[in-house]
């Protein structure tokens, strides 16, 4: 694919990903694997374009909110197609997720959201450790290289930040850096693709003041915090497949979307793919330390999120079939070195993050929903 297709499409595709404005789908869950709806409870709803979330302190659920596509304005110098909407973007905690009287707040507000075509891009990960909160920032997709232009309350976009927890929310301003993504794309750009393409999609803390991250828009899996900034590995493009707008074949590009470390300590990435998304063409990656790339498991479609369960491992579908008929996705325990992938939980509606904790599995889904969005618990026993 040329570079310049490749900046189209995939900040469409990348978008989508993290941002997309999609078809949700009306209508319950069909449960596979046993479950019933006393198995798959709703623990927060309202949320906007939820995407990853995570366990903290005293078992409360965090999850974070791009935000919604209001009052938006063009980004200079670049296509018009992309545009800042402002402060929109927010964590939300909800505590005793595990019991029907959950209660949700927003502990961080005014984090920058922007849009590509209208799909919402803003936060992306959070995670909480003790009282320290830290949040991950997508952006700029193909306008990397016009962060600088912007105004000093978008610098967030592709940064992840940290704070102390208090009883007061806390806003963007109160977030310190912790990292730079989009600027080590733009300075870097592993992949060498032209030009710089970034959206930090989700991470994973290593405990030694160092995150692992995943860029969607470079293609690459990072190390960061204390040392800098460098690339693990850079992911390969998918085999070609006809492209299903017109003739000829498009390579779809890898678009990594989350990591995990597994109980053998090596990095685990998820992949959604970009343009035009092949059903069965995902693959979970297993990366080294040293940057050692190798497929774990094959043949899953749009895969958002991964986490662990002793040593299973699961993953969660954005979509199980086709990407342009609408978003109905799945929970899947993976198949170590298969192609093939019991489904946990099936039928649900544009599903995106995931966190576990003992036997309960936390997802979003009605991800790419402005107001709609919600995130629920299900039984994994």
């Amino acid at each position: 694919m040329s570079r310049n297709l490749r900046s189209r499409v995939t900040a469409a595709a990348a978008a989508a990903v993290l941002g997309l404005s999609l078809i949700a789908v009306a209508g319950a869950p069909a449960y596979a694997g046993g479950h019933s709806d006393d198995d798959v409870v709703t623990v927060a709803t309202g949320l906007d374009n939820p995407r990853q979330l995570s366990l903290g302190r005293g078992g409360s659920l965090y999850i974070a909110e791009a935000g919604v596509a209001d009052a938006c304005a063009a980004i200079p110098g670049v296509d018009p197609a992309f545009q800042v909407c402002g402060l929109t973007g927010a964590v939300t905690e909800v505590r005793r997720p595990d019991h029907r009287r959950a209660e949700q707040r927003q502990v961080v507000t005014g984090l920058p959201t922007m849009t590509f075509n209208g799909e919402v891009v803003g936060a992306s990960d959070v995670a909480v450790r003790g009282r320290r909160i830290e949040v991950l920032i997508g952006g700029m997709t193909g306008a990397a290289t016009a962060r600088a232009d912007l105004p000093d309350e978008y610098a967030a976009f592709g940064t992840l930040r940290s704070a102390r927890l208090g009883w007061a929310p806390l806003t963007g301003a109160d977030l310190s850096l912790v990292a730079d993504i989009n600027a080590f794309e733009v300075a870097s750009n592993p992949d060498g693709n032209v030009p710089p393409d970034s959206n930090a999609t989700g991470f994973v803390s290593l405990g030694d003041g160092r995150w692992a991250v995943t860029d969607a828009g470079g293609n690459a899996l990072l190390r960061v915090g204390r040392g800098g900034e460098r690339a693990v590995a850079v992911f390969p493009d998918g085999d070609p497949v006809p492209n299903p707008f017109g003739p000829g074949e498009v390579s779809p590009q890898a678009v990594p979307t989350d990591v995990a470390v597994g109980p053998d300590g090596a990095y685990y990435v998820s992949q959604l793919t970009g343009f035009p998304f092949p059903t069965g063409g995902s693959t979970i990656w297993r990366v080294t330390r040293d940057g050692q790339v190798s497929a774990y498991a094959t043949g899953l479609t749009m895969v958002t999120s991964l986490a662990w369960k002793g040593d299973t491992l699961y993953a969660v579908q954005l979509d199980d079939e086709n990407f342009f008929d609408g978003h109905v996705g799945s929970l899947r325990a993976v198949t170590p070195g298969g192609s093939v992938h019991e489904a946990v939980v099936d039928g649900l509606s544009a599903p995106y993050g995931l966190a576990i904790r003992g036997h309960s599995a936390y997802l979003t889904i009605d991800s790419v929903s402005p107001g709609e969005g919600s995130a629920i618990r299900v039984d994994l026993r």
